[in-house]
Order: structure tokens, then C-alpha cells, then sequence
């Protein structure tokens, strides 16, 4: 029986690769509408279905403190908190956090750095002050849910050795939510709160996201679901997702790879910039090991990082529809120095 429900899943995800060769709308008002409509689809099945907090212009990013720096440092650092979902019946709303880095000049642009899951905001700022602070651009770096297993539990009744996205996953799936897609609402609030700071400018600053790893992961989806994003960057996610099942629970998407694999993703993004980084992503061998005081009950799943080969063939995917829509230029693959 298990045999036969393998080859019966195997046969599937064959079909729906197949379906994802489909040609690509003729004409850019086609491609948009087509757009249109699957990103209501994915907005439902990765839970992002929650009215957001109306943004309140550059007040709703309110800055905790500030991080002291050199004074001659071109950009302040300040740690910052902003509304994303508000109170529902009796339940708190939820907000997002992390590092903001802002230039003492007028920002060339607006970047959403999104870190891996295990890495904080912290870890990953010294990259962001190098490249993109350094440059004139306003960085942010919200703080991601990871992957250890401090709080999965009631100390009360029960701990787990889940990890904190698998807690927040099995919780959030039964009623129509996804961990993916309450991180992708952190991302868009920023998006709604900088696209309404610099709507009034003479010359709109442009908003771009980056991510490795599981920030990867959201920046894709946050960028198919959001034309406001003019530019792309991902790093260490992008891939063909046939052995999506072999990844942690938390990946878990309902009918994801049916018109939702990565090149059907970065179609949706088509015809605007998009940069894939073809570095590894992070290594996970399975959930926190079990240990005394806790149960066993996280799910087995792993992450390892992509063959070269299976991330030129995705792009390859996607190259077709920015080609049929004449901006095959907008679509770029970096590999890593050392590949054939």
C-alpha cells in the first residue's frame, strides 16, 4: 500500500511539472491578467488572506531605539516594530520586527533584506551596511520565526522538539493559515508603509526585496503577490520542487505545485527584475533531536542545497515568459565562481 501511494504521489508531481510547460501568455496584457488572477489563488493557499493594518505613512515604522554608530557612518540603526494584522475577537493582532538601517540622505531605494530563518537581523547586517546602507539605500531586516524549539509548547503540559515554524504551521493550517503566508504579510506591510512614504515624491523610491534561504522563499512569494516590488534577488532557494516531500512540514503548501512551483512563481513576477543567486542554501538534517522534558512530535524533513544543474533548468522555466513578454534581459542567473 505505501508502495503504491509513492508511485501514485510520484506520478503526480510529474503531471503537474508537465503543466508548468505550458505556454506562457502571447501579449503583456494577457500575461497581466493571468497574473492577476493566480495571485488571488496563492494569497488563499498560502493563508496571506487577512486584511493588513491601513499603513500610516513612515509613523507606523516605530523605531524602539537607536543602535548607536560611528558619526562617520552614513546611516543610523535603529530597531523597529510595525503593525501587520490587527486584534481579532479576543485575539491580539501580529507585528513584525527587526533592524532598520537608514541612509542621513534622501534613500536611493527601499530594500527588504530577508535573512534565512536561523540567522537574525543582527547576524545579517554587517552584509546589509557593506553593499546597501554604505550605498544610500533604506534597509530593512524583519526577524523570521526559526527553526528551534524553545517555545513549541505548553510548559504547563507539554513541550516539543518541533521547530518554532512547525508549531506555528500545524496551528495555522487547520484554519486556512500558513506560517509562509503570515511572514510574506510582515514583508507587504513594510511594502504598504514605504510604497504610501514615497508615493508623494517627485521621483517614487524604487522597492526591491532580497532573501536566502527561507527569506528566499518568502521573497519569491512576497514578489509574485506584489507588483509594488520592482526588483528580486534570490539566493539559495530557487529550484525544481518535485522532491518537495523530502523538505520540513512547514514547506507544506496545499496544491502548491500545481501553478505554484518556483518558475510558475517567478512568471508571476514577469516582466518586472528578477536576480537569481544560485549559491547553496542552508543545510537542515531534521528537526531539534529529541531530548528529556520533551516530546517527540516534530515531523521529519530536510533542506540541502540544490544541484546546479536543477537551478539552471527552473530558470530556464521561467526565462520563457520573460522572453515571450520581449524582457528576457530582466530575468538573471548568478552561479557561484567554480561551476561548470
Amino acid at each position: 500500500m505505501v508502495a503504491g501511494i509513492g508511485a501514485f504521489l510520484d506520478r503526480a508531481l510529474a503531471e503537474a511539472d508537465a503543466t508548468a510547460d505550458a505556454a506562457p501568455p502571447a501579449t503583456m496584457e494577457a500575461h497581466a491578467a493571468a497574473a492577476q488572477s493566480k495571485r488571488r489563488e496563492l494569497a488563499r493557499i498560502i493563508g496571506a488572506v487577512d486584511d493588513r493594518v491601513a499603513p500610516a505613512g513612515p509613523e507606523a515604522l516605530q523605531r524602539l531605539h537607536r543602535i548607536p554608530t560611528p558619526d562617520t557612518t552614513p546611516y543610523d540603526v535603529f530597531a523597529v516594530r510595525w503593525p501587520v494584522l490587527g486584534p481579532v475577537g479576543g485575539a491580539e493582532g501580529m507585528d513584525g520586527e527587526g533592524l532598520q538601517l537608514e541612509p542621513r540622505t534622501p534613500a536611493r531605494a527601499t530594500v527588504v533584506l530577508l535573512p534565512d530563518a536561523d540567522s537574525s537581523p543582527e547576524q545579517v547586517a554587517g552584509l546589509a551596511e557593506a553593499h546597501l546602507a554604505s550605498a544610500g539605500c533604506r534597509v530593512v531586516i524583519p526577524q523570521l520565526v526559526n527553526r528551534s524549539d524553545d517555545w513549541s509548547g505548553n510548559p504547563h503540559l507539554t513541550m516539543t522538539n518541533q521547530p518554532h515554524r512547525e508549531f506555528v504551521y500545524r496551528m495555522a493550517f487547520q484554519l486556512g493559515r500558513h506560517i509562509v503566508g503570515y511572514e510574506v504579510q510582515k514583508v507587504l506591510a513594510l511594502v504598504d508603509t514605504f510604497a504610501m512614504t514615497t508615493a508623494a515624491e517627485p521621483a517614487p523610491t524604487p522597492i526591491a526585496l532580497a532573501g536566502y534561504g527561507e527569506g528566499g522563499l518568502l521573497a519569491l512569494h512576497a514578489a509574485a503577490l506584489d507588483p509594488r516590488i520592482e526588483v528580486t534577488l534570490i539566493s539559495g532557494h530557487f529550484r525544481n520542487r518535485r522532491q518537495v516531500w523530502r523538505e520540513p512540514i512547514y514547506r507544506n503548501v496545499w496544491r502548491v505545485q500545481r501553478g505554484f512551483s518556483d518558475a510558475e512563481l517567478a512568471a508571476m513576477i514577469a516582466p518586472r527584475r528578477l536576480i537569481v543567486d544560485a549559491s547553496p542554501g542552508p543545510t537542515v538534517d531534521g528537526p531539534p533531536p529529541p531530548r528529556e522534558g520533551r516530546r517527540t512530535t516534530a515531523a521529519p524533513g530536510t533542506l540541502a542545497p540544490a544541484p546546479i544543474d536543477d537551478v539552471r533548468a527552473e530558470v530556464a522555466r521561467a526565462r520563457r515568459t520573460y522572453e515571450a513578454l520581449g524582457v528576457p534581459e530582466r530575468l538573471t542567473l548568478v552561479e557561484p565562481a567554480g561551476d561548470a
